[in-house]
């Protein structure tokens, strides 16, 4: 593993704390440290010559935050190893690090923001999710956020942006240069309407596999939003227009935009959906970055919430997350992202519920990669006792690649028992059965796992190989 650029705000949280004239009185540090083993009995997902093995992982983290003052940050780091004591695999070792800082520079006028990220992410989005299937990936960003005065009831941005995106072996690290003008007017006390004109260019830093360089894109975008309050249910949607150009003469335009619902059916229920589409490149479709509002988001991130990793529904006990890992493919293509994000979830005195449904189109300007992917997701969680929590979780993912009519599907089954043996040391015993059948022979696999940890304060113990594909 090539840590190039491993974290650029790594130390960000520090400085911020010297800088912050009141940063100790809500400066709030988490460390953590875990165990955890897995017994797999098809290590390497082969459809044969299977072979078991026992993965011990070691966990060191942190999380350090400050939330008040002029000057907040939050940062959360991590350093994961896996040791194969069979050897089907060298040991692993993975780190990882989100950091995010804001300072207010002229309070409500002026913000900058500064984040980066660091982990590993899929080299195929198709492939099996084994050490040979990761690598690095990093994305730094700076913003800032200017906030002209101007009549009551209207707010307006302007936001400059840079971002650097990072690939270890990929031939697509660009960096990305953006400016973004917001318009926002109360209408009403539960009611806003809005304006964004935006404009992005991505300069691409390396050649391409035969050598060759890579056209820069820009992109252009006119959009109208809309957001309001209702007494059980919250909106926000914006529709718009995206003009894409590369330096190459290439062009292509189309519709944009997006919905975001939550509806509380009742007070132990609600029903989250998002419904969007959008014309971008794969490096911000796929990695977390700052976004023209200045915020940290990912594009096509779920309403719904789903987790890629181990997840808590309802405070309950850690359950697997229902997407099957990156959908997107990082190359240098511009692609149209098209997400329908359903979940519906229930917390009774007893039990939490949660049903997912997710469809995710993806459609590439030249690489055939093009694909449908359907998700189905099914989470229980029971408090047995006060310390002791079970769940069980089924997931069942479709994808169909349009190009080569491709098509894999992974079914997943699994349950687990979480006991807190107090407010910073919990453990964790999960089952979990796969099964992936592919019309591409050597995808095939099925695979029974067994998996223990003990985790002392911030953080869980997750294989990182292990994070996207059950």
């Amino acid at each position: 593993m090539h840590l190039r650029q491993p974290g650029l705000l790594l130390c960000v949280a520090f400085v911020a704390q010297a800088l912050s004239s009141n940063a100790a009185v809500a400066l709030e540090f988490q460390p953590g440290i875990g165990l955890g083993l897995e017994f797999t009995d098809n290590a390497k997902l082969t459809p044969d010559n299977t072979v078991d093995d026992l993965i011990a992982v070691t966990y060191v983290a942190a999380n350090i935050s400050e939330n008040r003052g002029p000057l907040t940050y939050q940062a959360s780091t991590s350093l994961t190893k896996q040791n194969y004591t069979k050897d089907s695999f060298a040991d692993q070792r993975y780190f990882y690090l989100n950091a995010i800082a804001d300072w207010a520079m002229i309070k409500n006028r002026f913000n900058w923001t500064m984040s980066d990220q660091f982990s590993q992410v899929p080299v195929n989005a198709l492939g099996s999710n084994t050490p040979n299937n990761l690598q690095d990936a990093n994305v730094f960003a700076l913003a800032a956020d200017i906030k002209p005065r101007i009549f009551a009831r209207h707010d307006l941005s302007i936001v400059p942006s840079f971002s650097q995106y990072y690939y270890e072996e990929l031939d697509t690290d660009n960096k990305q240069y953006s400016l973004a003008a917001n318009w926002q007017y109360q209408a009403t006390r539960l009611t806003d309407l809005g304006l964004s004109l935006s404009a992005r260019k991505i300069d691409y830093t390396e050649t391409g596999p035969f050598g060759r360089s890579i056209e820069d894109v820009r992109f252009l975008n006119a959009s109208i939003a809309f957001s309001g309050q209702r007494i059980r249910s919250t909106f926000d949607a914006k529709l718009g227009i995206t003009d894409v150009k590369r330096d190459n003469g290439q062009k292509t335009s189309g519709f944009v935009g997006h919905l975001n619902w939550l509806a509380n059916l009742s007070t132990r229920s609600q029903f989250l959906a998002l419904i969007s589409t959008d014309l971008t490149d794969t490096s911000t479709a796929g990695v977390r970055a700052i976004t023209d509002s200045g915020t940290t988001s990912t594009a096509g991130e779920s309403a719904a919430a789903d987790s890629d990793t181990t997840s808590t529904v309802g405070g309950g006990a850690a359950v697997t997350g229902t997407r099957s890992g990156d959908d997107v493919q990082i190359t240098t293509d511009v692609i149209r992202n098209s997400i329908i994000d359903l979940a519906y979830l229930r917390k009774d005195a007893s039990l939490d519920t949660r049903i997912s449904v997710r469809y995710h189109k993806v459609a590439y300007s030249d690489n055939p990669l093009d694909r449908i992917i359907r998700d189905f997701g099914l989470q229980f969680s029971y408090p047995v006792t006060q310390l002791l929590t079970s769940s069980t979780y089924i997931n069942h993912n479709r994808s169909k690649q349009l190009d080569t009519g491709r098509k894999d599907k992974t079914y997943t089954v699994g349950g687990n028992l979480r006991y807190d043996f107090s407010r910073k040391i919990h453990s964790l015993f999960d089952l979990k059965y796969r099964e992936k059948e592919s019309t591409f022979a050597p995808e095939n696999y099925n695979e029974f796992s067994v998996y223990v940890s003990l985790v002392y304060g911030f953080g869980d113990v997750v294989r990182p190989t292990r994070a996207g594909v059950f």
